[in-house]
């Protein structure tokens, strides 16, 4: 199947099917690729990537770093010389008599509505170009706004870490208390037990049997009381619950600082918060203002 291109370049075959200049016998030489299509040599030079070149009419592959490489198409050149009516003679080129051709290509008209889409494509390319751009300096805020969420998450986690050790602490000093309490308790039971029993005796034995047993009971509660002293407040436990809290505190309170201080929500309608692209209706429609369908 014949490409627009080709098309062209049968209505044309003076012109290039690329770039739609003439060949010349500058920059512009007609030479043809080993799959047989031809274009001019500055086309192929800028067709050449990595040491390989595409043909822009049939996509077959073709080795090459420079159009030098591929010959001339010295019959093109020809055909070119006498479309343009000049006569080659051998020594002297002079100008042979105007040949009459045909009328070939396009309207000024259809030139001018050709003309005017190829600026509104350049125009969309510019567009799209600029936005692309913008996309990528987005995206770059989005990857910094992430990292700065992960670091936030780590110091989070840190902090509900150190708030989990300092439970655990305060859980052992209360299971500690708890059974300090109960000792304190028994022991003043004992104890009143003891007041009633001293109120009830009446014979010397039943006054030394109870004033030893009341030593004992006065002696394992003073020794309760001791320990008390000794074990409670937990230093290391309080210190460690308040700074914890402290910390938390500030944590919290910077939070909502900063929360307050960017409570208002970007405005996407604003210019400087938007993607910026500026497409008009005139964009919009064909040239010569035929809409689309």
């Amino acid at each position: 199947m014949n490409t627009v291109s080709e098309y062209c370049n049968d209505n044309k075959p003076e012109e290039c099917s690329v770039c739609y200049n003439d060949y010349d016998d500058n920059q512009l030489r007609p030479r043809t690729l080993p799959c047989g299509h031809t274009f001019c040599s500055q086309c192929i030079d800028n067709a050449i990537k990595n040491g390989q070149l595409n043909c822009p009419s049939c996509r077959a592959e073709h080795a090459a770093t420079a159009a030098t490489l591929f010959p001339i198409n010295y019959g093109m050149e020809a055909l070119i010389r006498k479309l343009k009516g000049i006569e080659v003679v051998p020594g002297v080129t002079v100008p042979a008599k105007p040949i009459k051709t045909p009328a070939r290509g396009i309207s000024k008209k259809l030139r001018s509505l050709v003309q005017e889409q190829k600026s509104i494509i350049s125009s969309l390319i510019t567009s799209c170009e600029e936005v692309l751009s913008q996309l990528g300096e987005y995206r770059g805020q989005l990857g910094d706004w992430k990292t700065c969420h992960l670091q936030l998450q780590d110091r989070l986690y840190a902090l509900v870490e150190q708030n989990k050790s300092a439970m655990k602490l305060l859980e052992l000093e209360d299971t500690s208390v708890v059974d300090m309490t109960t000792q304190g308790e028994e022991g003043k039971t004992q104890l009143q037990a003891m007041l009633g029993s001293l109120n009830t005796v009446n014979t010397l034995q039943e006054v030394d049997t109870t004033i030893d047993t009341a030593d004992e009971c006065s002696m394992k509660v003073e020794d309760w009381l001791k320990k008390c002293q000794e074990l409670f407040p937990d230093v290391k436990t309080v210190h460690t619950s308040v700074k914890v809290q402290e910390t938390i505190r500030e944590a919290l309170e910077m939070t909502t600082t900063e929360t307050g201080a960017t409570a208002d929500p970007v405005h996407l309608g604003d210019s400087a918060s938007t993607i910026n692209v500026c497409v008009g209706n005139d964009r919009c429609r064909r040239p010569s203002g035929r809409p689309w369908r």
